[in-house]
């Protein structure tokens, strides 16, 4: 093996080992998206469908290696983080950027191939991805403007997946809406599990900015917001009115957080909680697709 694949393998061997769980777990989306607008492969076949997925894995793990590639210097500083910093297992800056690069022109080559819309919205959750890592003002240390980013970001998501068979229409923003409040209000916890890392590199996200609390209460009421929609559209007709049940696992979501709040929101109540809600939106997921099909 050439002294270049070793580096390919180291590169991906770590990646995988730190993202891809969140690569894949960020993929429920737009394959529900894909499900929602109705995609058939009796119709289309599997390529289609398959170039998107592709583009979309690509894209996630470009944005997250990226990221991980803007914050190298504040993470070596953070001590959860610093144990899992690239350069620790030998890997430079610049075969970081690259290993992102690449990723971003396979994705953007995978959605060419599927059409424009998947191109468009492919092209702009990257340049929100840029911003969120890179920008000043529109990035990570910026309140509001990084939850605004995810809101925007997890609605493209959707319709990245949605749009596949199905042309962009009010159903399909205002159930992209939904992920999108799902995505946002996730951030918000998140930035409560990294408040001591984001503190130490004066990052100011909202955590670190209004509080651990408010940032915490502010992930609920945000979350809160996505169950009425998610209610509001299986009234309407727009999703399964099995999820008009929804408010039972808001209920639980909400004790979920009461005991959150007992626990003390340290990092690893912050993990605890992310792992619930994931967990309960995974049941959601499935409901939709049950009450779909």
């Amino acid at each position: 093996m050439t002294a270049n694949a070793r580096n390919y393998v180291r590169i991906v061997r770590h990646f995988v080992s730190t993202r891809a769980l969140e690569v894949l777990a960020l993929q429920a989306s737009p394959m529900l998206g894909i499900f929602l607008g109705g995609y058939s492969i009796e119709r289309r076949g599997v390529v289609p469908l398959g170039l998107l997925l592709l583009g979309s894995c690509a894209l996630t793990a470009h944005i997250f290696i990226f990221n991980d590639w803007a914050g190298y210097a504040g993470d070596l500083r953070d001590p959860l983080r610093a144990p899992h910093v690239f350069s620790r297992q030998g890997i430079s800056r610049r075969e970081v950027l690259s290993a992102a690069i690449v990723l971003l022109v396979l994705a953007t080559i995978a959605f060419a191939a599927v059409g424009l819309p998947a191109l468009l919205l492919g092209a702009a959750i990257a340049a929100l991805g840029l911003l969120y890592s890179a920008s000043p003002v529109f990035g990570k240390s910026t309140p509001i403007a990084a939850s605004v980013n995810h809101l925007v970001g997890g609605m493209l998501h959707f319709l990245l997946g949605y749009t596949l068979a199905q042309a962009l229409d009010p159903n399909g923003l205002c159930i992209g809406l939904f992920f999108g409040l799902v995505f946002a209000a996730g951030h918000l916890n998140q930035e409560v599990r990294d408040y001591d890392g984001d503190l130490l590199n004066g990052i100011r996200t909202n955590a670190v900015v209004f509080g651990r609390r408010p940032a915490f209460l502010a992930s609920l009421f945000v979350f809160t917001a996505a169950y009425a929609m998610l209610i509001g559209l299986a009234a309407l007709g727009m999703l399964p009115r099995v999820l008009l049940w929804s408010v039972v696992v808001w209920l639980l979501h909400l004790a979920c957080a009461a005991q959150a709040l007992r626990r003390g929101l340290s990092f690893e109540t912050a993990v605890w909680m992310q792992q619930r809600y994931r967990w309960l939106f995974a049941l959601i997921g499935l409901a939709i697709v049950i009450g779909q099909a």
